[in-house]
């Protein structure tokens, strides 16, 4: 049986070096709360720590059987069915890889999880994860002015919310 073109798959011990390059990339890392270089044994005991948090979901995104970025699903609020997400890919990945990681989280969370509803946080001037959350469905929910200070400047962040029963209804599945 042939891997899946694209898929999310459980992020390992082996994983960690090239996620953290992907992370410390500045082109990923300036859109980050923690816009920091981040050392290799600190992400060691953060890798540790999460990877026994069972509200945690570390994935890869993979195309092809290539991983093109990570996706990081934390459940918030097991009773309400809520999870925040975070995710980025790796610099240099193939046009088009963002929509698949986007699609690929979306089933995972709202099919295998079966949550109710997945938010998000962008920074304001992150213009390009801002679309991306819209086209994905996601709807504005806030703007929490001044929320982030990045050691010079504050700046807003916009909240992001998408309900499964939108995310159905996008897919065909459901009326909304």
């Amino acid at each position: 049986m042939t891997p899946p073109e694209k898929c999310l798959r459980p992020m390992i011990s082996t994983d960690l070096e090239r996620v953290l390059a992907w992370r410390n990339h500045p082109d990923v890392r300036r859109h980050m709360y923690t816009q920091r270089l981040i050392t290799l044994e600190e992400h060691k005991a953060w890798f540790e720590r999460a990877s026994h948090d069972s509200r945690r979901h570390l994935r890869i995104y993979e195309q092809a059987s290539i991983p093109q970025g990570y996706v990081n699903l934390k459940v918030v609020d097991e009773n309400a069915g809520r999870a925040d997400w975070g995710f980025y890919l790796a610099p240099g990945a193939p046009p088009g890889s963002g929509q698949g990681l986007g699609q690929c989280t979306l089933a995972y969370a709202f099919h295998t999880l079966g949550l109710h509803k997945l938010c998000s946080e962008v920074l304001a001037e992150n213009n390009r994860s801002l679309r991306f959350h819209e086209r994905l469905g996601f709807r504005r929910e806030a703007t929490l002015r001044d929320h982030f200070f990045d050691g010079n400047d504050y700046h807003d962040v916009i909240g992001f919310g998408l309900l499964a029963e939108e995310w159905r209804h996008l897919q065909g599945a459901d009326p909304v």
